[in-house]
């Protein structure tokens, strides 16, 4: 049987105003299941096992309420149901409203763009 598990690097965006001077990037290599396997999965992964210093957010999980949604290799998507193929880089959706690293103040969906 194949394995059913791949190396991935997730690259995520990393800004705390009340400690940072300016914003960085920090790497994460995750063992990942080969399907089945959400960007928000990777962030929960990330703050659970990692780094619990993480700041990212999220509330439906479904995809419904716009709390996730962050820039995925440039891309706006709900990182929720974005499933995680390769190696990543996750961007707050706006980082002229950065609160801490992912989370952003709440923004409309119209706002994204």
């Amino acid at each position: 049987m194949a394995d059913d598990k791949k190396k991935v690097n997730v690259k995520v965006f990393r800004f705390d105003p009340a400690v940072d001077q300016e914003a960085h990037y920090d790497t994460f290599e995750l063992d990942i299941p080969t399907v089945g396997f959400s960007v928000y999965n990777a962030l929960q992964y990330i703050y659970q096992n990692l780094d619990p210093t993480l700041s990212f957010y999220a509330s439906c999980r479904i995809g419904q309420c716009h709390g996730c949604l962050a820039k995925v290799n440039g891309k706006a998507v709900h990182t929720c149901t974005e499933m995680l193929t390769g190696d990543v880089t996750i961007d707050p959706i706006s980082k002229k409203r950065v609160v801490r690293d992912l989370t952003v103040n709440s923004l409309k969906p119209e706002e994204n763009q």
